[in-house]
């Protein structure tokens, strides 16, 4: 194999693969990266066992072939050389890179060693939409997951489509947050279809997808799902599991509803949250006149502290206590100047959402005190 790629090309790849590499694992070879050619293409791939990534990158090939080296030796060399073209060269079982004034020799493995990359067979059923869009929306409703030993169905993020929509929702059972994609916005050759991805696929979508544009493909199976744009592909085992039916748990409708500067909301959360403690509680009271809200947290070993922003109210007066780091995700993954915030009773489920764009949902239980 002889390959002449530029620096820059090749780092963008690196960077792309970089987090599907094995990580404390007995199995040495997952800590390689596979270089290989492929229809006049030339790949670079990574793989844990349950997340594989593909990169292509643009190069000129002299010489076919596929090796697999360390990913870190490579990474440090390609990340530190100054010369814009490198020569990737295999040669008597090592990998010889060459630029204008730098040479090394690295010990490469066999690529029939590497793990098989699974692939998704059936690929004329699919979902596709704009990477930007698709990045956006995750971005959206993955603050609200965490991973779970006890509850592996809610490690992760659902992505269904039905009824010509698609719907992404994540929940860790404190707080729930869902995305509704109109399907004027989504090709789609499924009638019907869901899945749910892990937490950490759902990370690395969305750190690759900054280097993407145009379309993003994905394929479903009944155990892996792949995501394809036109340079990278990232295939990544299904969480086996049902997702929680959640839609009962969102409110249909609302006692008291506010509506508040979205970013003074979000300063006064910050300072007050300052003596909140180890328990994150703040507590929301509508003073009187019920023409502000005054967020309140006390420490007993250090003190207290209020502050009052101004609102408009529908209700009555209420008070209610939050997680101030739960409530203050809710708040970043929105747009705008005003966000609507609805609460019922200070045991139940209280609701954010934006009047000029309901397709996000924010769902936040309360502390009870």
């Amino acid at each position: 194999m002889k390959l002449i790629i530029l620096k820059n090309n090749l780092a963008e790849a690196l960077y792309a693969v970089e987090r599907a590499v094995g990580i404390n694992t007995n199995l040495a070879i997952l800590k390689n990266i596979l270089l290989k050619t492929e229809n006049n293409k030339i790949l670079a791939i990574t793989t844990n066992l349950e997340l594989a990534i593909t990169a292509t990158i643009p190069g000129k090939i002299i010489k076919p072939g596929e090796i697999t080296v360390p990913f870190a030796i490579l990474s440090t060399i390609i990340r530190n050389v100054v010369t814009e073209r490198v020569i990737l060269e295999e040669q008597d079982h090592n990998l010889l890179i060459t630029t204008d004034n730098y040479e090394a020799k690295v010990q490469t493995q066999s690529a029939k060693d590497f793990p098989i990359i699974p692939t998704i067979q059936n690929t004329t059923h699919f979902l596709s939409l704009p990477t930007e869009l698709l990045k956006t929306t995750l971005g959206n409703v993955i603050v609200a997951t965490q991973f779970s030993d006890i509850r592996p169905e809610i490690s992760g993020v659902l992505i269904r489509y039905t009824e010509g929509k698609l719907t992404l929702v994540a929940t860790d059972s404190f707080r729930l947050a869902e995305q509704v994609l109109e399907g004027k916005q989504v090709v789609s050759g499924y009638d019907e279809v869901s899945a749910i991805i892990p937490l950490r696929t759902a990370e690395e979508l969305l750190r690759v997808m900054d280097l993407e544009n145009g379309e993003i493909r994905m394929v479903i199976d009944a155990n892996q799902i792949l995501f394809q744009t036109a340079s990278l592909s990232v295939i990544s085992r299904l969480i086996d599991g049902t997702f929680p039916e959640y839609h009962s748990i969102i409110p249909k409708q609302v006692r008291y509803e506010f509506s508040i500067n979205r970013q003074e909301f979000l300063s006064a959360i910050k300072l007050v949250s300052a003596f909140s403690g180890r328990t994150n509680d703040i507590s929301l009271t509508v003073g009187e006149g019920k023409r502000f809200l005054e967020l309140y947290s006390a420490d007993s070993a250090f003190g207290e502290n209020r502050y009052r922003v101004p609102i408009k109210l529908k209700g009555d007066k209420f008070s209610i206590a939050f997680n101030w780091r739960y409530l203050l995700d809710g708040l970043k993954v929105y747009r705008g100047e005003e966000i609507l915030v609805g609460v019922n009773a200070a045991d139940r489920p209280a609701v954010l959402r934006n009047a000029n764009d309901p397709s996000l949902t924010y769902v936040l239980m309360p502390i009870r005190s």
